[in-house]
């Protein structure tokens, strides 16, 4: 039991990263407007309304990939029940996700995708270790 919160815990905070690595590439890729202040959530809002598509869509390949990795080394870590505990990690990180959402206004298509994207992810990320790893 200990080597599977450890497990879980490790790919959620790998996930965390990922997403945080691929968002921080599409911000160089889609730069924010001058004047757009990171701190105000109002400001925020206006931004994501108006972000471009592109920006829209590299947070959900981070979260994908954030899912994917945690996922995988979830199911990396652990002696058993790999996929269970890749997807409690991708249902961590969906919620945060979801928490993202709630205080960002996103379009539907986000929502939508943004929700379909996590578990299938960890999913595949679990699918990608095929034997149990003794670490």
């Amino acid at each position: 039991m200990g080597r599977s919160i450890v497990a879980v815990v490790l790919g959620i905070i790998l996930g965390g990263i990922v997403v945080g690595l691929v968002e921080y590439v599409g911000h160089m890729i889609y730069p924010m407007p001058a004047g757009i202040d990171t701190s105000n959530p109002e400001s925020l809002k206006t931004y994501a309304t108006n972000a471009p598509t592109g920006a829209k869509l590299f947070v959900i390949l981070a979260w994908a990939l954030g899912s994917l990795t945690g996922g995988w080394l979830a199911a990396f870590v652990a002696r058993q029940s790999h996929t269970q505990l890749a997807l409690i990690v991708g249902g961590v990180l969906m919620i945060f996700g979801i928490m993202n959402m709630l205080t960002i206004p996103s379009p539907l298509w986000f929502w939508i995708a943004g929700i379909l994207v996590f578990l299938p992810a960890a999913y595949a990320g679990a699918r990608l270790v095929r034997s149990p790893q003794v670490v």
